[in-house]
């Protein structure tokens, strides 16, 4: 029983868009930290989702039924819950909108209706099972007027988006708790979220790299879906990381915040049978979804290499996805296509991996793959791609092989050389076991606790800076000088803890890091401060063509930049180029 110890006298809620259950990891580990605190915290965590549905009744019967849900699991949905609960008494009649409705039906209840403007989609109605109207929002699209409407169809609440009524229902659920945990797995629900008063505190779980795809350096540009929620940091009780070199990436671009927290994902290891499977010479084990980012075309470009050293090799793919024609052709146009099995999705492919030789992960990009820790946790070593995040942190020479990112050969190579060599496999076999034995209930739930009890720490020291003004900078050749003062435009919570934190910092785009300077400060007054310090910056960045340097300020939860130089070193007839080809 785990010893962790989370913050009494609060309410807990798991709060996620929707649940599908042929859904990928991210809705996985919402499930399994559900599971996983109903059996050893003692804390209620209900799943909360928002998405407009006639009922969510076959996705209960399929979870539970292969132990994704428990008997006591509560999954609740917004729709469902609005079509029976007392909405309120509304004053103001609903607006007519449109000429003509089509209805959405399903198993004879008619729960949504679809308003049409001559041929324009203009809004959409949501019913009861009477046929009365309980809400109305814009067509597919979360920004346009929503309403919470009564049973006379009278308007009760009216906002600009549905991130008004998903918070109304949410402070429902909350009722007259304190204090309020929202576990969040959804970056758009998180964003709504976060704007509801102080009692609520979001937990955000990032599950993929917010980075670009590229280089991904801490300095590259950030997912256009990712942006608004990493916009939203401050708003946040937590980010949470799921390692420590996202959690860095986070701080250098936009501030070492103090809501700034790593919690990696677990896995459930099973015991090893009495009787074991009998494992398969050669076959070799995916668990990934038939999409861009797990590059499945890489894997069957290797496995072709594999075969031709291997002709016994086999390859089993577990997952559904948009890209299964597509890759069924290139196996075909690889000559590997009866070596190599598409099983769709299945609930239990990770016990295939008890019968695997080894697996294989070869994504474009990941977060910390529960695929390759449930494929240890049944003893499979593993050959993997170094990407962004979750592959070097898992897989080492103790119980699998790390592969430069997008090596096709490496991968090979090295799973050959496995192949042939039983003795070091079979080694393997027990590293992989105790990686995904490292990885229990205990550490993840300890994790948890740790950052939410500090979470609920912090909450009365919030800190919003708005605006964050710099005079005395001085710019001479390669040498920057900041002689002046820093006034902050910000707004305390009741404690605002130790003051900010005041320093600034010399960068380049074609490189990786991040160099602090030194800077004295003093305070003058109320968020004034004097700031002394000076650079060259062809020394601390030698070689630095574009160097760059800004000024950051933390201040708890809070973080604002202030871009004080864009230096341009390159020799004189690179500049004069440089110039030329933006002018034409």
């Amino acid at each position: 029983m785990t010893v962790s110890v989370f913050p009494s006298e609060a309410r807990y809620l798991s709060v996620i868009g929707n649940i599908r259950p042929e859904a990928g990891g991210q809705t996985r580990l919402t499930l399994l930290r559900h599971r996983l605190f109903l059996q050893h915290t003692g804390i209620d965590l209900p799943l909360v989702t928002y998405n407009p549905v006639p009922s969510y009744d076959a996705v209960r019967a399929t979870l539970l039924a292969d132990g994704r849900l428990l008997p006591q699991s509560r999954l609740l949905n917004l729709h469902e819950e609005l079509r029976v609960i007392d909405t309120g008494v509304g004053t103001r009649r609903l607006p007519r909108v449109g000429d003509s409705s089509v209805d959405d039906v399903a198993d004879g209840y008619a729960w949504r209706r679809r308003w049409y403007a001559g041929d324009i989609e203009v809004a959409w109605d949501y019913l009861r099972p009477d046929g009365s109207r309980y809400a109305r929002t814009a067509p597919d699209d979360p920004i346009g007027l929503t309403y919470l409407i009564d049973r006379d169809e009278n308007v009760v609440e009216r906002w600009d988006g549905l991130g008004g009524l998903w918070r109304w229902w949410t402070e429902q659920l909350a009722g007259d708790a304190e204090r309020v945990f929202l576990l969040s797995d959804s970056r758009f629900v998180a964003q709504e979220l976060c704007q509801l008063d102080e009692r609520f505190l979001v937990m955000h779980q990032m599950h993929n790299p917010h980075l670009s795809a590229g280089s991904r350096s801490w300095h590259s540009g950030v997912s256009a879906t990712y942006r608004p929620s990493m916009d939203s940091i401050g708003r946040y009780g937590g980010l949470m990381s799921l390692t420590e070199r996202q959690r860095e990436d986070v701080a250098r671009r936009y501030g070492r915040t103090s809501n700034l927290y790593v919690v990696p994902n677990p896995v459930e290891t099973p015991p090893v049978p009495d009787t074991p499977p009998q494992r398969v010479t050669g076959r070799i084990v995916m668990t990934a979804r038939l999409e861009q980012q797990k590059r499945l075309d890489r894997a069957l470009s290797a496995f072709a290499l594999v075969q031709t050293q291997v002709p016994g090799a086999t390859l089993e793919i577990y997952g559904d996805g948009p890209q299964l024609a597509e890759l069924k052709a290139l196996a075909t146009d690889l000559e590997v296509a009866d070596a190599v099995t598409f099983h769709g999705f299945e609930p239990a492919a990770r016990d295939a991996w008890w019968t695997a030789d080894l697996g294989w992960l070869t994504s474009d990009f990941e977060g910390y793959p529960l695929s390759t820790l449930e494929g240890m946790a049944r003893g499979c070593p593993v050959v993997a791609v170094d990407v962004k995040y979750g592959p070097r942190e898992q897989v080492d020479e103790t119980n699998g092989v790390l592969v430069p990112a997008g090596d096709v050969e490496a991968v090979a190579a090295e799973t050959v050389a496995l192949l042939h060599d039983r003795d070091r496999l079979e080694r393997l076999r027990e590293g992989a076991r105790a990686t995904a034995l490292a990885h229990g209930h205990d550490r993840f739930l300890g994790d948890w606790a740790r950052a939410v009890a500090d979470a609920a720490e912090r909450a009365d020291r919030r800190v919003r800076i708005g605006d964050v003004r710099v005079e005395g900078v001085h710019v001479r050749g390669s040498v920057v000088t900041l002689d002046g003062t820093v006034q902050l435009d910000a707004s305390r919570a009741p404690r605002p803890g130790d003051g900010p934190s005041l320093r600034w910092q010399a960068w380049s785009p074609d490189r990786d890091e991040l160099v602090d300077l030194p800077l004295e400060v003093s305070a003058q007054g109320e968020d004034l401060y004097r700031v002394t310090g000076s650079v060259d910056l062809a020394e601390v960045l030698p070689g630095a063509r574009q160097p760059r340097v800004r000024l950051e300020v933390t201040w708890e939860n809070s973080a604002h930049h202030v871009r004080i130089a864009d230096l341009d070193l390159a020799p004189g007839w690179r500049r004069l180029a440089r110039r030329l080809t933006k002018m034409s």
